[in-house]
């Protein structure tokens, strides 16, 4: 399951009120005209300040026709724009502002920061220069001139300017947490922890220091302090969509399935058009509901056609439901949008195996190991296909790979104990079935296989036990129902043999 992460930031806004004027405009709903541009200004300001960005972009409109001259409007209309993510009309008022006043400290701060969002990171950087060339005493420009070198990879440079930034000001927040997510990026959790844990010390309410903390933490492998960190940031903005989605992988990491479906709703009611359709079609299949599954791998693609891992998901489910040429064509698709898929080359080398295609399935668990040489899942599957041909020597050798790369993978244990089986090595094979069920209580293809074990060495009522867990498990499990049978009827239960049987 892989969710993007992203490492939240706020910025810093100086918004440039006018002064007072005498004699201001009567408000909005008096029939007296207000011709004076400063109360136009103000009167904008006002509304910036209560949200209504259209109400207060109106009001600069009219300042501005006013008086074409006045720095201040344009600086504060680009502020209002920039907030309704407009960012080149933000940066087009900014010019102009600058162009009044070239001394306008705060437009090059705050152009800087909307090229920085526009991925003009080289413009940013300059701005943020001039800034800090006209008041060498703020802090802000310094920092955000820092995380555009965060953004370029100049990590030396980054970390130089929030050094300068928490020097000039060491009780401001942001630079502890933008310094942080630099030292993160250079491997260094503890102190990325240290710089967290003061920004929140100084602002208690900084819902992305938190977010960024529980990064760390699920870094450091600290998952229940990662979800309390997560829980806090959610806490503080209740609509921190990034947040809900971490927190869901990792209570799907968990295995806790409730919680991790709870948190993927919230975030697409949050945010519809989000990829997580695709992670919350994963908490469905675990929780063993294939329709609800299929649909949101359905509603990812709607929204993504090129969403390898939907294809790829979406294809299990088909398989599953023994629809072999839509999930074939499926994990197809995958391959040809992400070549590197390593997934998709195992589920359909398993396919091809299934169809008697072993030439076919060999290549592509090959190529899937071409693209990482320590994937336990292709060297299981490579022994699964050597068992199918009778190489079963060569099958062993493949699972002792997959066990060495991961040494609790079940499915590596059962393709052994099959080999070991099919050799006529009954203790072997129990051992690794014994150990597949150990990595994994719910495998019902082990249960089945020391099951047969089990009844080639006499032991019938341990057979029929075995049976009937992986009957339990997967009550479609033809397979482990026909072994059943005639274990029932070499005891003369011949009833239930028959029942089992037809």
């Amino acid at each position: 399951m892989l969710l993007r992460r992203v490492a939240a930031r706020a910025v810093a806004l100086a918004l440039a009120f006018s002064p007072c004027v005498n004699a201001l405009p009567t408000p909005a709903d008096s029939s007296k005209p207000r011709s004076d541009a400063l109360a136009w200004n103000k009167s904008g300001s006002e509304k910036y300040t209560k949200g209504d960005l259209d109400g207060a972009i109106a009001d600069y409109d009219q300042a501005i026709l006013l008086n074409p001259k006045l720095a201040k409007a344009y600086y504060n209309r680009g502020l209002a724009k920039y907030d309704k993510g407009t960012l080149v009309e933000a940066i087009a008022d900014y010019d102009e502002a600058i162009k009044l006043n070239p001394r306008y400290e705060d437009a090059f701060v705050n152009r800087a920061m909307a090229k920085d969002e526009n991925d003009d990171i080289a413009g940013a950087i300059a701005d943020d220069t001039q800034a800090i060339k006209l008041d060498p005493t703020d802090p802000y420009p310094y920092n955000n001139r820092g995380w555009s070198h965060y953004r370029k990879g100049e990590m030396a440079a980054a970390m130089a300017d929030y050094n300068q930034a928490i020097k000039l000001n060491p009780d401001l927040a942001q630079p502890y947490n933008d310094r942080g997510i630099a030292e993160r990026e250079q491997g260094d959790i503890a102190k990325a922890v240290a710089d967290y844990n003061h920004a929140i010390k100084l602002d208690p309410d900084d819902d992305q220091a938190y977010y960024n903390r529980a990064i760390a933490k699920d870094d450091s492998g600290d998952t229940a302090g990662a979800i309390a960190d997560y829980t806090e940031a959610i806490r503080i903005d209740p609509k921190y969509t990034n947040a809900y989605l971490n927190r869901a992988e990792l209570k799907a990491n968990k295995n806790d399935w409730e919680g991790a479906l709870a948190d993927y709703n919230r975030a697409i009611d949050l945010s519809p058009k989000s990829a997580s359709y695709n992670d919350r079609g994963l908490v469905w299949y675990h929780k063993g509901d294939d329709r609800a599954a299929l649909a949101d791998y359905n509603r990812a693609l709607k929204l993504d056609p090129r969403n390898a891992d939907a294809y790829n998901n979406r294809g299990n489910i088909e398989r599953l439901e023994g629809n072999l040429d839509a999930a074939f064509t499926d994990y197809t698709l995958a391959i040809l949008i992400d070549p590197k898929s390593t997934s998709a080359f195992n589920d359909r080398g398993v396919i091809k195996q299934a169809r008697h295609d072993y030439a076919g399935a060999k290549a592509d668990y090959l190529e899937a190991l071409k693209q990482d040489a320590e994937n336990a899942e292709a060297d299981s599957n490579l022994s699964s296909l050597a068992e199918a041909q009778g190489d079963y020597a060569t099958a062993i050798r493949y699972a002792n790979r997959a066990l060495a790369i991961a040494p609790t993978f079940a499915q590596a244990y059962n393709n052994r104990g099959v080999a070991e089986f099919r050799k006529h090595d009954l203790t072997a094979a129990l051992a690794d079935y014994d150990a597949a069920l150990q990595c994994d209580p719910d495998d019902e293809h082990a249960y089945n296989n020391r099951g047969l074990a089990l009844a080639q060495k006499g032991d019938l009522e341990g057979a029929l036990a075995d049976y009937d867990l992986a009957i339990q498990i997967d009550p479609k499990f033809v397979l482990a129902q026909r072994n059943r049978g005639w274990v029932k009827w070499a005891q003369g239960d011949i009833l239930g043999a028959l029942a089992d049987l037809w």
